[in-house]
Protein backbone atom coordinates (compact mmCIF):
# COMPACT_ATOMS: atom_id res chain seq x y z
CA UNK A 1 0.00 0.00 0.00
CA UNK A 2 1.50 3.31 -1.01
CA UNK A 3 2.97 5.47 1.70
CA UNK A 4 1.46 8.83 2.37
CA UNK A 5 2.78 12.02 0.84
CA UNK A 6 1.08 15.31 1.69
CA UNK A 7 1.22 16.86 -1.73
CA UNK A 8 -0.87 17.92 -4.70
CA UNK A 9 0.51 17.83 -8.22
CA UNK A 10 -2.23 20.24 -9.38
CA UNK A 11 -2.18 18.55 -12.78
CA UNK A 12 -5.80 19.48 -13.38
CA UNK A 13 -5.48 23.18 -12.63
CA UNK A 14 -4.03 26.04 -14.64
CA UNK A 15 -3.13 29.56 -13.48
CA UNK A 16 -4.40 32.47 -15.58
CA UNK A 17 -1.87 33.26 -18.36
CA UNK A 18 -0.26 36.66 -18.80
CA UNK A 19 -1.87 39.05 -21.28
CA UNK A 20 0.60 38.44 -24.12
CA UNK A 21 0.46 34.69 -23.65
CA UNK A 22 -3.33 34.80 -23.49
CA UNK A 23 -3.54 36.61 -26.81
CA UNK A 24 -1.33 33.97 -28.39
CA UNK A 25 -3.32 31.11 -26.88
CA UNK A 26 -6.59 32.55 -28.17
CA UNK A 27 -5.25 33.21 -31.68
CA UNK A 28 -7.63 31.78 -34.26
CA UNK A 29 -10.79 32.48 -32.29
CA UNK A 30 -13.12 35.28 -33.32
CA UNK A 31 -13.76 38.05 -30.72
CA UNK A 32 -16.93 36.44 -29.35
CA UNK A 33 -15.28 33.02 -29.03
CA UNK A 34 -12.21 34.56 -27.37
CA UNK A 35 -14.47 36.35 -24.89
CA UNK A 36 -16.13 33.02 -24.05
CA UNK A 37 -12.76 31.49 -23.26
CA UNK A 38 -11.76 34.46 -21.09
CA UNK A 39 -14.93 33.89 -19.07
CA UNK A 40 -14.04 30.18 -18.78
CA UNK A 41 -10.64 31.10 -17.33
CA UNK A 42 -11.91 33.85 -15.04
CA UNK A 43 -14.69 31.71 -13.55
CA UNK A 44 -12.33 28.75 -13.13
CA UNK A 45 -9.79 30.94 -11.32
CA UNK A 46 -12.58 32.24 -9.06
CA UNK A 47 -13.56 28.69 -8.14
CA UNK A 48 -16.88 28.70 -10.00
CA UNK A 49 -16.42 25.42 -11.85
CA UNK A 50 -20.10 25.09 -12.75
CA UNK A 51 -20.36 28.38 -14.67
CA UNK A 52 -16.90 27.87 -16.12
CA UNK A 53 -18.10 24.55 -17.54
CA UNK A 54 -21.22 26.21 -18.98
CA UNK A 55 -19.18 28.79 -20.87
CA UNK A 56 -16.82 26.04 -22.03
CA UNK A 57 -19.75 24.14 -23.53
CA UNK A 58 -20.69 27.25 -25.51
CA UNK A 59 -17.10 27.70 -26.71
CA UNK A 60 -16.87 24.02 -27.68
CA UNK A 61 -19.94 24.36 -29.88
CA UNK A 62 -18.40 27.38 -31.61
CA UNK A 63 -14.79 26.16 -31.96
CA UNK A 64 -14.56 22.46 -31.05
CA UNK A 65 -11.14 21.90 -32.64
CA UNK A 66 -9.31 24.93 -31.26
CA UNK A 67 -6.39 23.78 -29.04
CA UNK A 68 -7.26 26.11 -26.16
CA UNK A 69 -10.84 24.90 -26.13
CA UNK A 70 -9.61 21.30 -26.23
CA UNK A 71 -7.16 22.05 -23.42
CA UNK A 72 -9.89 23.30 -21.16
CA UNK A 73 -12.09 20.36 -22.03
CA UNK A 74 -9.17 18.15 -21.03
CA UNK A 75 -8.91 20.03 -17.73
CA UNK A 76 -12.62 19.48 -17.10
CA UNK A 77 -12.29 15.76 -17.74
CA UNK A 78 -9.18 15.64 -15.55
CA UNK A 79 -11.05 17.29 -12.67
CA UNK A 80 -13.80 14.67 -13.10
CA UNK A 81 -11.20 11.86 -13.07
CA UNK A 82 -12.16 10.95 -16.64
CA UNK A 83 -8.60 10.17 -17.58
CA UNK A 84 -9.11 8.59 -21.01
CA UNK A 85 -11.30 11.48 -22.20
CA UNK A 86 -8.76 13.98 -20.89
CA UNK A 87 -5.94 12.19 -22.67
CA UNK A 88 -7.91 12.11 -25.93
CA UNK A 89 -8.30 15.91 -25.91
CA UNK A 90 -4.68 16.46 -24.90
CA UNK A 91 -3.35 14.35 -27.78
CA UNK A 92 -4.97 16.88 -30.12
CA UNK A 93 -3.59 19.78 -28.06
CA UNK A 94 0.04 18.64 -28.25
CA UNK A 95 -0.35 17.91 -31.97
CA UNK A 96 -1.24 21.59 -32.43
CA UNK A 97 1.18 22.85 -29.75
CA UNK A 98 4.17 20.49 -29.71
CA UNK A 99 6.19 22.87 -27.52
CA UNK A 100 3.64 23.17 -24.69
CA UNK A 101 5.34 21.71 -21.59
CA UNK A 102 2.23 21.79 -19.41
CA UNK A 103 0.09 20.02 -21.99
CA UNK A 104 2.64 17.23 -22.39
CA UNK A 105 3.00 16.87 -18.60
CA UNK A 106 -0.75 16.73 -18.09
CA UNK A 107 -1.10 14.27 -20.97
CA UNK A 108 1.44 11.98 -19.30
CA UNK A 109 -0.45 12.23 -16.04
CA UNK A 110 -3.80 11.44 -17.68
CA UNK A 111 -2.33 8.53 -19.64
CA UNK A 112 -0.76 7.06 -16.53
CA UNK A 113 -3.99 7.31 -14.58
CA UNK A 114 -5.89 5.61 -17.40
CA UNK A 115 -3.40 2.73 -17.35
CA UNK A 116 -1.39 3.58 -20.48
CA UNK A 117 2.03 3.66 -18.83
CA UNK A 118 4.01 3.30 -22.07
CA UNK A 119 2.35 6.35 -23.59
CA UNK A 120 2.72 8.23 -20.30
CA UNK A 121 6.45 7.58 -20.26
CA UNK A 122 6.78 8.96 -23.79
CA UNK A 123 4.74 12.08 -22.95
CA UNK A 124 6.72 12.79 -19.81
CA UNK A 125 9.97 12.42 -21.73
CA UNK A 126 8.68 15.02 -24.21
CA UNK A 127 7.82 17.28 -21.28
CA UNK A 128 11.35 16.85 -19.89
CA UNK A 129 12.81 18.05 -23.19
CA UNK A 130 10.68 21.20 -22.87
CA UNK A 131 11.25 21.96 -19.14
CA UNK A 132 12.79 25.38 -18.66
CA UNK A 133 11.90 26.60 -15.17
CA UNK A 134 12.18 25.35 -11.60
CA UNK A 135 8.39 25.05 -11.54
CA UNK A 136 8.50 22.88 -14.66
CA UNK A 137 11.10 20.54 -13.18
CA UNK A 138 9.24 20.11 -9.90
CA UNK A 139 5.95 19.43 -11.67
CA UNK A 140 7.66 16.90 -13.90
CA UNK A 141 9.25 15.14 -10.93
CA UNK A 142 5.88 14.82 -9.22
CA UNK A 143 4.28 13.40 -12.36
CA UNK A 144 7.11 10.89 -12.96
CA UNK A 145 6.85 9.90 -9.30
CA UNK A 146 3.12 9.27 -9.71
CA UNK A 147 3.75 6.98 -12.67
CA UNK A 148 6.57 5.12 -10.93
CA UNK A 149 9.36 6.44 -13.18
CA UNK A 150 11.68 7.16 -10.27
CA UNK A 151 14.88 7.69 -12.20
CA UNK A 152 13.09 10.34 -14.24
CA UNK A 153 11.60 11.79 -11.07
CA UNK A 154 15.08 12.07 -9.56
CA UNK A 155 16.56 13.72 -12.66
CA UNK A 156 13.69 16.20 -12.69
CA UNK A 157 13.91 17.13 -9.01
CA UNK A 158 17.67 17.54 -9.36
CA UNK A 159 16.95 19.96 -12.21
CA UNK A 160 14.57 21.84 -9.92
CA UNK A 161 17.15 22.03 -7.11
CA UNK A 162 19.86 23.24 -9.48
CA UNK A 163 17.69 26.29 -10.10
CA UNK A 164 16.37 26.60 -6.52
CA UNK A 165 18.85 24.84 -4.20
CA UNK A 166 16.97 25.82 -1.03
CA UNK A 167 13.49 24.80 -2.25
CA UNK A 168 11.69 23.09 0.63
CA UNK A 169 9.26 21.30 -1.68
CA UNK A 170 12.18 20.21 -3.83
CA UNK A 171 14.06 18.76 -0.87
CA UNK A 172 10.95 16.91 0.32
CA UNK A 173 10.37 15.52 -3.14
CA UNK A 174 14.00 14.42 -3.50
CA UNK A 175 13.81 12.68 -0.12
CA UNK A 176 10.71 10.79 -1.23
CA UNK A 177 12.25 9.69 -4.52
CA UNK A 178 15.55 8.82 -2.82
CA UNK A 179 13.68 6.50 -0.46
CA UNK A 180 12.03 4.72 -3.39
CA UNK A 181 15.44 4.30 -5.02
CA UNK A 182 17.05 3.00 -1.81
CA UNK A 183 19.18 6.10 -1.21
CA UNK A 184 18.54 6.38 2.52
CA UNK A 185 21.47 8.69 3.29
CA UNK A 186 20.30 11.29 0.77
CA UNK A 187 16.70 11.08 1.98
CA UNK A 188 17.75 11.53 5.61
CA UNK A 189 20.10 14.39 4.75
CA UNK A 190 17.38 16.33 2.94
CA UNK A 191 14.89 15.81 5.78
CA UNK A 192 17.42 16.89 8.40
CA UNK A 193 18.37 19.97 6.37
CA UNK A 194 14.74 21.08 6.42
CA UNK A 195 14.41 20.39 10.14
CA UNK A 196 17.55 22.42 10.85
CA UNK A 197 16.22 25.34 8.81
CA UNK A 198 12.77 25.20 10.42
CA UNK A 199 11.00 24.84 7.07
CA UNK A 200 8.30 22.24 6.42
CA UNK A 201 9.28 20.77 9.79
CA UNK A 202 6.27 18.46 10.20
CA UNK A 203 6.69 16.86 6.78
CA UNK A 204 10.44 16.66 7.26
CA UNK A 205 10.17 14.89 10.62
CA UNK A 206 7.60 12.48 9.21
CA UNK A 207 9.80 11.80 6.18
CA UNK A 208 12.86 11.15 8.34
CA UNK A 209 11.14 8.77 10.75
CA UNK A 210 9.17 7.05 7.97
CA UNK A 211 12.44 5.88 6.42
CA UNK A 212 12.29 3.27 9.21
CA UNK A 213 15.97 2.38 8.88
CA UNK A 214 17.45 5.67 10.12
CA UNK A 215 17.57 6.02 13.91
CA UNK A 216 17.07 9.31 15.72
CA UNK A 217 19.55 10.20 18.43
CA UNK A 218 18.42 11.37 21.88
CA UNK A 219 18.64 15.05 20.99
CA UNK A 220 16.56 14.55 17.87
CA UNK A 221 13.87 12.68 19.78
CA UNK A 222 13.67 15.48 22.31
CA UNK A 223 13.44 18.07 19.54
CA UNK A 224 10.70 16.06 17.81
CA UNK A 225 8.74 15.81 21.09
CA UNK A 226 8.98 19.57 21.62
CA UNK A 227 7.87 20.25 18.05
CA UNK A 228 4.90 17.88 18.37
CA UNK A 229 3.83 19.50 21.66
CA UNK A 230 3.96 23.07 20.34
CA UNK A 231 0.62 24.91 20.66
CA UNK A 232 -1.26 26.17 17.64
CA UNK A 233 -0.06 23.58 15.15
CA UNK A 234 -2.24 23.06 12.07
CA UNK A 235 -4.16 19.79 12.32
CA UNK A 236 -2.33 18.17 9.41
CA UNK A 237 1.07 19.00 10.89
CA UNK A 238 0.08 17.61 14.27
CA UNK A 239 -0.97 14.30 12.71
CA UNK A 240 2.36 13.96 10.88
CA UNK A 241 4.32 14.81 14.01
CA UNK A 242 2.36 12.41 16.22
CA UNK A 243 2.89 9.53 13.80
CA UNK A 244 6.59 10.36 13.71
CA UNK A 245 6.80 10.71 17.49
CA UNK A 246 5.02 7.39 18.03
CA UNK A 247 7.57 5.54 15.89
CA UNK A 248 10.50 7.37 17.51
CA UNK A 249 9.30 6.56 21.03
CA UNK A 250 8.73 2.91 20.11
CA UNK A 251 12.30 2.72 18.84
CA UNK A 252 13.49 4.33 22.09
CA UNK A 253 11.73 1.71 24.23
CA UNK A 254 8.85 3.87 25.49
CA UNK A 255 5.73 1.87 24.50
CA UNK A 256 3.33 3.88 26.67
CA UNK A 257 4.47 7.16 25.16
CA UNK A 258 4.42 5.69 21.67
CA UNK A 259 0.88 4.35 22.10
CA UNK A 260 -0.39 7.71 23.37
CA UNK A 261 1.10 9.58 20.41
CA UNK A 262 -0.25 7.05 17.90
CA UNK A 263 -3.71 7.08 19.47
CA UNK A 264 -3.83 10.87 19.05
CA UNK A 265 -2.68 10.60 15.44
CA UNK A 266 -5.13 7.84 14.51
CA UNK A 267 -8.06 9.56 16.20
CA UNK A 268 -7.38 12.70 14.18
CA UNK A 269 -7.21 10.81 10.86
CA UNK A 270 -10.26 8.73 11.75
CA UNK A 271 -12.30 11.87 12.34
CA UNK A 272 -11.71 12.96 8.74
CA UNK A 273 -11.63 9.48 7.18
CA UNK A 274 -14.38 7.47 8.85
CA UNK A 275 -14.62 3.72 8.25
CA UNK A 276 -18.06 2.35 7.53
CA UNK A 277 -17.93 -1.25 8.73
CA UNK A 278 -21.51 -1.96 7.65
CA UNK A 279 -20.81 -0.68 4.13
CA UNK A 280 -17.68 -2.85 3.99
CA UNK A 281 -19.68 -5.90 5.08
CA UNK A 282 -22.30 -5.18 2.41
CA UNK A 283 -19.63 -4.75 -0.26
CA UNK A 284 -17.97 -7.98 0.75
CA UNK A 285 -21.29 -9.83 0.73
CA UNK A 286 -22.04 -8.50 -2.77
CA UNK A 287 -18.62 -9.59 -3.99
CA UNK A 288 -19.08 -13.00 -2.42
CA UNK A 289 -22.49 -13.34 -4.10
CA UNK A 290 -20.93 -12.44 -7.42
CA UNK A 291 -18.11 -14.84 -6.68
CA UNK A 292 -20.52 -17.77 -6.37
CA UNK A 293 -19.65 -17.92 -10.05
CA UNK A 294 -18.36 -16.71 -12.23
CA UNK A 295 -20.02 -19.65 -13.92
CA UNK A 296 -17.63 -19.31 -16.85
CA UNK A 297 -13.94 -18.61 -17.18
CA UNK A 298 -11.57 -17.09 -19.70
CA UNK A 299 -9.47 -19.21 -21.97
CA UNK A 300 -6.03 -20.11 -20.63
CA UNK A 301 -4.20 -16.84 -20.03
CA UNK A 302 -2.46 -14.92 -17.26
CA UNK A 303 0.64 -16.98 -16.50
CA UNK A 304 2.67 -13.79 -16.90
CA UNK A 305 1.13 -12.22 -13.76
CA UNK A 306 1.70 -12.95 -10.06
CA UNK A 307 -0.74 -11.17 -7.76
CA UNK A 308 0.33 -10.44 -4.17
CA UNK A 309 -2.61 -9.68 -1.89
CA UNK A 310 -3.44 -9.35 1.81
CA UNK A 311 -3.23 -6.67 4.44
CA UNK A 312 -0.74 -3.83 4.13
CA UNK A 313 2.39 -4.36 6.25
CA UNK A 314 2.02 -8.14 6.00
CA UNK A 315 5.36 -8.83 4.31
CA UNK A 316 4.15 -8.50 0.72
CA UNK A 317 7.00 -6.19 -0.26
CA UNK A 318 9.51 -8.75 0.98
CA UNK A 319 7.82 -11.52 -1.00
CA UNK A 320 7.83 -9.30 -4.08
CA UNK A 321 11.51 -8.53 -3.56
CA UNK A 322 12.31 -12.25 -3.47
CA UNK A 323 10.39 -12.80 -6.70
CA UNK A 324 11.93 -9.72 -8.33
CA UNK A 325 15.37 -11.24 -7.72
CA UNK A 326 14.45 -13.93 -10.26
CA UNK A 327 15.66 -13.42 -13.82
CA UNK A 328 12.13 -13.89 -15.23
CA UNK A 329 10.21 -11.60 -12.86
CA UNK A 330 9.72 -7.83 -12.80
CA UNK A 331 8.61 -6.34 -9.48
CA UNK A 332 5.92 -3.90 -10.65
CA UNK A 333 4.60 -3.04 -7.17
CA UNK A 334 1.02 -1.76 -6.81
CA UNK A 335 -0.81 -1.66 -10.13
CA UNK A 336 -4.34 -0.20 -10.51
CA UNK A 337 -5.34 -2.07 -13.65
CA UNK A 338 -7.45 -4.92 -12.25
CA UNK A 339 -9.92 -2.62 -10.55
CA UNK A 340 -9.84 -0.14 -13.45
CA UNK A 341 -10.82 -2.91 -15.89
CA UNK A 342 -13.65 -4.13 -13.65
CA UNK A 343 -14.90 -0.59 -13.00
CA UNK A 344 -14.84 0.11 -16.72
CA UNK A 345 -16.92 -3.00 -17.41
CA UNK A 346 -19.42 -2.03 -14.72
CA UNK A 347 -19.74 1.43 -16.27
CA UNK A 348 -20.17 -0.06 -19.73
CA UNK A 349 -22.94 -2.36 -18.51
CA UNK A 350 -24.46 0.24 -16.20
CA UNK A 351 -24.53 -2.29 -13.36
CA UNK A 352 -22.29 -3.06 -10.36
CA UNK A 353 -19.86 -5.98 -10.48
CA UNK A 354 -22.00 -8.39 -8.47
CA UNK A 355 -24.97 -7.75 -10.77
CA UNK A 356 -23.25 -8.76 -14.02
CA UNK A 357 -20.56 -11.24 -13.05
CA UNK A 358 -22.81 -14.29 -13.03
CA UNK A 359 -24.00 -13.47 -16.55
CA UNK A 360 -20.55 -12.88 -18.04
CA UNK A 361 -19.53 -15.40 -20.68
CA UNK A 362 -16.15 -17.01 -21.20
CA UNK A 363 -15.63 -14.55 -24.08
CA UNK A 364 -16.36 -11.63 -21.71
CA UNK A 365 -13.83 -12.84 -19.16
CA UNK A 366 -11.26 -13.48 -21.87
CA UNK A 367 -11.74 -9.92 -23.15
CA UNK A 368 -11.40 -8.44 -19.67
CA UNK A 369 -8.29 -10.49 -18.97
CA UNK A 370 -6.76 -9.29 -22.21
CA UNK A 371 -7.61 -5.70 -21.25
CA UNK A 372 -5.67 -6.19 -18.03
CA UNK A 373 -2.72 -7.78 -19.84
CA UNK A 374 -2.57 -4.92 -22.34
CA UNK A 375 -2.66 -2.30 -19.60
CA UNK A 376 0.06 -4.01 -17.57
CA UNK A 377 2.23 -4.94 -20.57
CA UNK A 378 4.76 -2.09 -20.05
CA UNK A 379 5.84 -3.79 -16.83
CA UNK A 380 6.83 -6.90 -18.77
CA UNK A 381 9.05 -5.25 -21.34
CA UNK A 382 12.28 -6.40 -19.67
CA UNK A 383 11.12 -9.69 -18.17
CA UNK A 384 8.27 -12.01 -19.15
CA UNK A 385 6.48 -12.10 -15.77
CA UNK A 386 5.44 -9.20 -13.53
CA UNK A 387 4.02 -8.93 -10.04
CA UNK A 388 0.95 -6.91 -9.09
CA UNK A 389 1.11 -6.09 -5.39
CA UNK A 390 -2.04 -4.06 -4.76
CA UNK A 391 -3.06 -5.43 -1.33
CA UNK A 392 -6.83 -5.11 -1.53
CA UNK A 393 -7.04 -7.17 -4.71
CA UNK A 394 -7.85 -10.03 -2.31
CA UNK A 395 -11.46 -8.91 -2.60
CA UNK A 396 -11.32 -9.51 -6.37
CA UNK A 397 -9.82 -13.00 -6.31
CA UNK A 398 -12.93 -14.34 -8.05
CA UNK A 399 -12.44 -11.91 -10.93
CA UNK A 400 -8.74 -12.77 -11.18
CA UNK A 401 -9.55 -16.45 -11.42
CA UNK A 402 -12.19 -15.78 -14.10
CA UNK A 403 -10.15 -13.30 -16.17
CA UNK A 404 -6.69 -14.79 -15.79
CA UNK A 405 -7.08 -18.46 -14.83
CA UNK A 406 -3.34 -19.16 -15.23
CA UNK A 407 -2.28 -16.32 -12.91
CA UNK A 408 -0.83 -17.10 -9.48
CA UNK A 409 -2.21 -15.35 -6.36
CA UNK A 410 -0.11 -15.17 -3.20
CA UNK A 411 -1.86 -14.22 0.05
CA UNK A 412 0.87 -12.62 2.18
CA UNK A 413 0.37 -13.08 5.93
CA UNK A 414 2.16 -12.09 9.08
CA UNK A 415 1.20 -12.52 12.73
CA UNK A 416 -2.20 -10.80 13.09
CA UNK A 417 -1.21 -8.62 16.05
CA UNK A 418 2.03 -7.50 14.41
CA UNK A 419 0.33 -6.80 11.08
CA UNK A 420 -2.51 -4.78 12.52
CA UNK A 421 -0.23 -2.88 14.88
CA UNK A 422 2.07 -2.04 11.97
CA UNK A 423 -0.92 -0.74 10.00
CA UNK A 424 -2.02 1.36 12.98
CA UNK A 425 1.41 3.00 13.08
CA UNK A 426 1.36 3.92 9.39
CA UNK A 427 -0.18 7.00 7.80
CA UNK A 428 -1.31 5.84 4.38
CA UNK A 429 -1.96 7.96 1.31
CA UNK A 430 -5.19 9.99 1.51
CA UNK A 431 -8.29 7.89 0.95
CA UNK A 432 -6.47 4.56 1.34
CA UNK A 433 -6.75 2.02 4.16
CA UNK A 434 -9.42 3.91 6.11
CA UNK A 435 -9.89 0.72 8.16
CA UNK A 436 -6.40 1.05 9.64
CA UNK A 437 -7.04 3.90 12.10
CA UNK A 438 -9.10 1.98 14.68
CA UNK A 439 -8.57 -1.39 16.38
CA UNK A 440 -12.09 -2.70 15.72
CA UNK A 441 -12.08 -1.85 12.01
CA UNK A 442 -8.57 -3.26 11.63
CA UNK A 443 -9.73 -6.52 13.18
CA UNK A 444 -12.85 -6.65 10.98
CA UNK A 445 -10.81 -6.14 7.82
CA UNK A 446 -8.12 -8.64 8.89
CA UNK A 447 -10.69 -11.36 9.64
CA UNK A 448 -12.48 -10.86 6.30
CA UNK A 449 -9.20 -10.95 4.39
CA UNK A 450 -8.00 -14.15 6.04
CA UNK A 451 -11.36 -15.89 5.66
CA UNK A 452 -11.40 -15.12 1.94
CA UNK A 453 -7.81 -16.29 1.55
CA UNK A 454 -8.50 -19.55 3.38
CA UNK A 455 -11.47 -20.19 1.10
CA UNK A 456 -9.45 -19.68 -2.08
CA UNK A 457 -6.46 -21.66 -0.81
CA UNK A 458 -8.78 -24.63 -0.31
CA UNK A 459 -10.65 -24.07 -3.58
CA UNK A 460 -7.71 -23.47 -5.95
CA UNK A 461 -4.48 -24.60 -4.25
CA UNK A 462 -2.60 -24.75 -7.53
CA UNK A 463 -3.18 -21.04 -8.10
CA UNK A 464 -3.61 -19.56 -4.61
CA UNK A 465 -0.87 -19.80 -1.98
CA UNK A 466 -0.76 -18.50 1.59
CA UNK A 467 2.76 -17.23 2.29
CA UNK A 468 3.67 -16.59 5.92
CA UNK A 469 6.24 -13.88 6.60
CA UNK A 470 7.59 -15.63 9.68
CA UNK A 471 8.22 -18.85 7.76
CA UNK A 472 10.01 -17.01 4.96
CA UNK A 473 12.33 -15.26 7.40
CA UNK A 474 12.98 -18.39 9.47
CA UNK A 475 13.52 -20.75 6.52
CA UNK A 476 14.42 -18.55 3.56
CA UNK A 477 15.76 -21.24 1.23
CA UNK A 478 12.99 -23.78 1.86
CA UNK A 479 10.26 -21.20 1.55
CA UNK A 480 11.84 -19.53 -1.47
CA UNK A 481 12.05 -22.86 -3.29
CA UNK A 482 8.39 -23.56 -2.51
CA UNK A 483 7.37 -20.05 -3.55
CA UNK A 484 9.17 -20.25 -6.89
CA UNK A 485 7.82 -23.74 -7.57
CA UNK A 486 4.28 -22.49 -6.92
CA UNK A 487 4.88 -19.73 -9.49
CA UNK A 488 6.18 -22.26 -12.01
CA UNK A 489 9.69 -20.82 -11.84
CA UNK A 490 13.01 -22.67 -11.54
CA UNK A 491 15.02 -22.02 -8.40
CA UNK A 492 17.70 -19.32 -8.64
CA UNK A 493 20.16 -18.75 -5.83
CA UNK A 494 19.97 -14.99 -6.36
CA UNK A 495 16.48 -15.02 -4.84
CA UNK A 496 18.15 -15.73 -1.47
CA UNK A 497 19.94 -12.37 -1.78
CA UNK A 498 16.83 -10.38 -2.57
CA UNK A 499 18.01 -7.37 -0.54
CA UNK A 500 20.60 -6.67 -3.25
CA UNK A 501 18.00 -6.22 -6.01
CA UNK A 502 18.12 -2.68 -7.39
CA UNK A 503 14.62 -1.46 -8.18
CA UNK A 504 12.30 1.33 -7.19
CA UNK A 505 9.89 0.48 -4.37
CA UNK A 506 6.81 2.57 -3.63
CA UNK A 507 5.76 1.24 -0.24
CA UNK A 508 6.62 2.08 3.39
CA UNK A 509 8.99 -0.92 3.46
CA UNK A 510 11.14 0.50 0.66
CA UNK A 511 14.34 0.60 2.73
CA UNK A 512 13.60 -2.28 5.09
CA UNK A 513 13.49 -4.88 2.31
CA UNK A 514 16.93 -3.77 1.19
CA UNK A 515 18.35 -5.30 4.36
CA UNK A 516 19.15 -9.03 4.73
CA UNK A 517 16.44 -11.28 6.22
CA UNK A 518 17.96 -11.72 9.66
CA UNK A 519 15.02 -12.11 12.04
CA UNK A 520 11.30 -11.73 12.41
CA UNK A 521 10.21 -8.22 13.40
CA UNK A 522 7.87 -8.29 16.43
CA UNK A 523 7.56 -4.73 17.79
CA UNK A 524 3.98 -5.29 19.02
CA UNK A 525 5.23 -7.90 21.47
CA UNK A 526 7.05 -5.17 23.39
CA UNK A 527 3.79 -3.47 24.33
CA UNK A 528 2.53 -6.29 26.51
CA UNK A 529 -0.93 -5.63 27.99
CA UNK A 530 -1.05 -2.15 26.44
CA UNK A 531 -2.24 -3.82 23.24
CA UNK A 532 -4.81 -6.05 24.93
CA UNK A 533 -7.65 -4.00 23.32
CA UNK A 534 -6.28 -4.89 19.89
CA UNK A 535 -5.89 -8.55 20.89
CA UNK A 536 -9.50 -8.60 22.09
CA UNK A 537 -10.72 -6.99 18.85
CA UNK A 538 -8.88 -9.61 16.79
CA UNK A 539 -10.30 -12.45 18.85
CA UNK A 540 -13.84 -11.11 18.56
CA UNK A 541 -13.53 -10.59 14.80
CA UNK A 542 -12.20 -14.12 14.33
CA UNK A 543 -15.12 -15.54 16.32
CA UNK A 544 -17.65 -13.49 14.36
CA UNK A 545 -16.22 -14.74 11.08
CA UNK A 546 -16.54 -18.37 12.11
CA UNK A 547 -20.02 -17.99 13.60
Amino acid sequence: MKQTWPRDTNAGTRPPPAAAELRERLRGLNPAQADMMRKVMQLHAAGDRLMSAQWLLLAAREAPDHPEVRLWQALRHFDAREWAQSAEQLVAVVAARPDDFSAWAMLGSAQARSGDVGAAEHSLERAAALARSAEHWLKLSLECDEVGLYEGAMRAVQGHLRLQPASALGLLQRARVAKALGQSALAASDARALIASGREAARAWFTLVDLKTVALDEDERAQLARTAAAPGLPGGDRVLLDFALGKALEDAGDPAGALAALQRANAAVRAGTPWDGLAFARQRAALRDGAAGPSSQASAQGREVIFLVGLPRSGSTLVEQVLAAHSEVEGASELPYLQLVLQGESQRRGRPYAAWTLEASAADWTRLGQDYLRASAPWRRRRPIATDKLPDNWMWASAIRAMLPEARIIDCRRDALETCWSCYKQLFAPGLAAFSYDFDSLAQYWAACEQEGDRWAAHAPGHFRIQHYEALVAQPETQTRELLAFCGLPFEAGCLQSHTVERAIRTPSALQVRQPMLRTSTPAAGYGPLLDPLRAALQAAAQNNTA
